[in-house]
């Protein structure tokens, strides 16, 4: 499944490094959200991980607050937190709560008087990226983008680690368990990827194995009408960053033209393409 690949080679610097702790009101019990970079920036970019991800786990945003303290024009500063999702428990989670905890950040950046804020997703963090524009559902702050890197459908992404047979058998498990009411009960042991150490609720395997689950946003096999329903929701600048030679889509998909699909579902003018092959918007966040 869709782990936070850029955790893998973590814990392999001991360095220590500094944030500055917020603690903040949150849906998360005791919530903290960790700064790195100048107090006195304008801007937030906030690090949204993977699944099994938190703060500190993966070096990308001390990376990413290195590479803007280099252009302190930008004025912006890294922003982690934790979630009800962090860590190992995505498998009682759901993005719906990861929702709930990105608005309550926001709400606290917008009090301290940020002036823009950018959501930066990465793996099954772009879902949250995405759900999070569902503002008559969740009655969100704006945010004035959003970065979306390595999105991946977790579906697909089971169908390699899994027989096809064996998974429609684990998705129809979890059916079968919701249909009972036992939704937030933990799947069987066997019926989820070995990948997984933490249990992981019916509800939750059947939003990210399902066709049509909650966090089923980047399948390839999903419709435009219903993309122009989720993409279609994006008002602010959006800047795509799909792996290349992402090991977690299956080699059968058609990178770009699922690119071209995402892209034509967004909105006039909020992405465009360059000669690299990245999808952008023209402007600055």
């Amino acid at each position: 499944m869709a782990n936070d690949s850029s955790q893998t080679s973590n814990h392999g610097s001991t360095k220590p490094f500094t944030v500055i702790v917020h603690p903040f009101q949150s849906p998360t019990p005791d919530s903290c959200a960790y700064e790195i970079g100048s107090k006195a920036s304008s801007n937030a970019l906030i690090f949204i991980g993977g699944l099994t991800g938190g703060p500190h786990t993966s070096r990308t945003p001390r990376s990413l607050a290195h590479g803007l303290a280099a252009a302190s024009e930008l004025d912006y500063s890294v922003w982690e937190f934790r979630m009800r999702s962090s860590y190992s428990g995505f498998g009682f989670s759901s993005i719906a709560n990861d929702v709930e905890d990105v608005r309550a950040l926001v709400t606290y950046l917008r009090s301290l008087g940020k002036n823009k804020i950018v959501l930066m997703g990465v793996s099954t963090g772009c879902q949250d990226c995405i759900e999070y524009t569902n503002r008559v559902k969740y009655d969100t702050p704006p945010v004035d983008g959003y970065i979306l890197q390595s999105p991946v459908s977790d579906r697909e992404t089971a169908s390699m680690s899994m027989p096809v047979d064996y998974l429609e058998a684990t998705v129809a498990t979890a059916k079968e368990m919701i249909a009972q009411g036992r939704h937030e009960d933990a799947m069987p042991r066997d019926s989820i990827p070995p990948v997984f150490s933490s249990p992981v609720t019916a509800y939750r395997w059947n939003s990210l194995a399902a066709k049509g689950g909650d966090d089923d946003f980047f399948s390839s096999d999903i419709q435009d009408d219903t993309l122009d329903t989720t993409f279609g929701r994006f008002d602010k600048p959006v800047l795509l960053m799909p792996a290349g030679k992402d090991e977690l889509v299956p080699p059968t998909v058609d990178k770009e033209e699922l690119l071209e699909r995402w892209v034509k579902a967004c909105p006039q003018g909020i992405i465009r393409w360059l000669k690299d092959g990245c999808w952008i918007e023209s402007c600055r966040f």
